[in-house]
C-alpha cells in the first residue's frame, strides 16, 4: 500500500518520463535555456568551463522511455487503488 503523497510522486515520475521519451532533445533544450538565462545575468558568474562551444546533436525519439513510465503509472495507479 503506497499513501497520496507517494501516488502523486509515481505519476510525476511516470508523466516525465513519457515528456522526455516522446519529445527529442527536451532536456537538452531545457540545460541552454538555462545557459543562456544564467549568460544574460550578469550576478551571476558561469564558470569558463561551461562556456565551451558544443556541436549540435540530431536528437532522436526513446521508445523505452515511455515504456518505463507507462508502467510506473500503471503500478502506481494498481497498487494505490488495489485496497
Amino acid at each position: 500500500m503506497i499513501g497520496p503523497a507517494q501516488f502523486v510522486n509515481g505519476i510525476w515520475m511516470g508523466m516525465v518520463l513519457i515528456a522526455l521519451g516522446l519529445i527529442p532533445g527536451l532536456f537538452e533544450s531545457l540545460t541552454d535555456c538555462l545557459r543562456k538565462i544564467l549568460g544574460t545575468t550578469p550576478l551571476v558568474p558561469i564558470p569558463s568551463r561551461w562556456q565551451t562551444h558544443v556541436e549540435p546533436v540530431q536528437f532522436k525519439r526513446q521508445p523505452w522511455l515511455v515504456v518505463v513510465g507507462a508502467m510506473i503509472l500503471a503500478v502506481t495507479f494498481v497498487v494505490y487503488f488495489a485496497n
